[in-house]
């Protein structure tokens, strides 16, 4: 596997140092070699002019606050619906807020609409409000060396690193544990967020807009440390009181951001996550006691050999 990519400043795909100076995706001419052509004679009408230049740090960071407010704010909302629903039950404002049935699934249902809000943000970025293609720029495509076995063993892998946490990092019940236990429904409505959006909005937000923004100024080290370290804070507050869980957490977004630095493509970490986030929802699902789950990592072992034995 390739250890850090290259990025087309034209067409934002990404491509392997190895294959020389020019883009092999868009066969993009260095832009000295335009700038050059341009002083000597007008641009011929075949040329295309050179598409916008692609974001950086700023707008990564941007992105990335930007996600958080919007979840922020429609918890905000959720929590006034909820109000209104009170005093519409009881003719009087709540004198406490404890988190019921009611207000958990308001909670999670909001984070839906502000999914694809966030995923609109992100399109006007990667896209320059339409001058560029999204899946294309964010690279969308397998590595050679990594298909979508390698994910399933990768994500497998993860659920074994979180069963040995569990076992050896000190663990309390924490407010996402708490809300699971309210309800069948909430369990179900979780699991789908887990499933259906998160992974896909979530790794474009960090490893497709986020990681290259910052590491096309700074370097991809510095585009890895600061978006493991973002994705982990964003998580915390869900799982504070178990170090078990943070730790999994920090691990998982080490491992995609340095799996996405590799192979210059944000399909390989939606799959790994999606995966991941799957069978902990199939499992949530199940009420299968956590002891089960370290059976994960022993299926996560033989697909991580054969995929090492055919390198």
């Amino acid at each position: 596997m390739a250890t850090v990519v290259e990025y087309c400043p034209n067409c934002g795909q990404a491509f392997e140092p190895a294959y020389g100076a020019g883009c092999p995706h868009c066969a993009a001419q260095p832009q000295a070699v335009i700038n050059e052509q341009a002083a000597v004679a007008p641009l011929a009408p075949e040329v295309a002019a050179p598409s916008a230049a692609l974001w950086g740090p700023g707008m990564g960071l941007l992105t990335w606050a930007s996600s958080v407010a919007l979840i922020v704010g429609t918890q905000i909302i959720a929590a006034i619906i909820y109000i209104f629903i009170k005093i519409s039950q009881t003719g009087a404002m709540p004198k406490e807020f404890k988190i019921d049935l009611l207000l958990a699934l308001l909670s999670i249902a909001s984070a839906f609409p502000a999914h694809l809000m966030t995923l609109a943000f992100c399109w006007l970025i990667v896209t320059a409000r339409g001058q560029r293609p999204f899946w294309r720029t964010l690279g969308w495509n397998w590595h050679p060396q990594f298909k979508w076995v390698h994910a399933v063993a990768l994500a497998f892998l993860m659920l074994g690193a979180a069963a040995l946490f569990s076992k050896i990092l000190p663990h309390q019940e924490t407010d996402l544990e708490r809300m699971l236990k309210l309800g069948t429904s909430v369990r179900v409505l979780t699991a789908l967020l887990a499933v259906l959006t998160a992974p896909l909005v979530e790794e474009v937000v960090y490893r497709g807009v986020l990681y290259p923004g910052v590491a096309r100024r700074w370097g991809w080290l510095a585009g890895l440390s600061i978006t493991t370290f973002l994705f982990a804070l964003v998580h915390v507050p869900q799982y504070w009181g178990s170090w078990a869980a943070i730790s999994t957490i920090v691990l998982l977004s080490f491992v995609l951001t340095l799996l996405r630095a590799a192979t210059g493509s944000i399909l390989p970490c939606v799959a790994v996550h999606l995966v991941f986030n799957g069978v902990q929802s199939v499992l949530l699902l199940l009420g299968i006691d956590d002891s089960l789950k370290q059976q994960t990592s022993e299926a996560a072992l033989v697909l991580w050999t054969q995929w090492l034995s055919s390198l």
